[in-house]
């Protein structure tokens, strides 16, 4: 809980923690919702650098949103609180901030 806790509200956290309990407990709830391409959000976490050239261009890549959710979330499985908060940031830019309202609130129940 307290990792959901520090990435979605900016309490403070360790810096070399990873932030993926949010993502586990709402995966299939962030799978289905996220709009990751057409939103503009995959080319600002490029921009703001929570996902590298590589990564951008693999999620891209995949044909379908389903899939492209997918690398997505796998990929942010693996980054710093500091990436995570800086995707947060990135979904409220891309007008998806109920995304993070929905988790912050527990109410994703996936």
């Amino acid at each position: 809980m307290y990792l959901i806790i520090c990435c979605v509200t900016g309490v403070e956290c360790d810096p070399d923690v990873k932030c993926t309990a949010w993502i586990r407990n709402h995966y299939v709830f962030l799978h289905e919702q996220l709009d990751s391409v057409f939103s503009g959000l995959i080319d600002r976490l490029y921009q703001y650098k929570v996902i590298n050239q590589a990564e951008h261009e693999n999620i891209r890549r995949q044909v379908t949103s389903f899939k492209q959710n997918e690398s997505l979330l796998s990929i942010l499985g693996r980054k710093s609180s500091e990436k995570i908060e800086m995707f947060f940031t990135a979904l409220d830019e891309t007008g998806q901030s109920h995304i993070r309202e929905i988790i912050r609130e527990g109410t994703g129940t996936h």
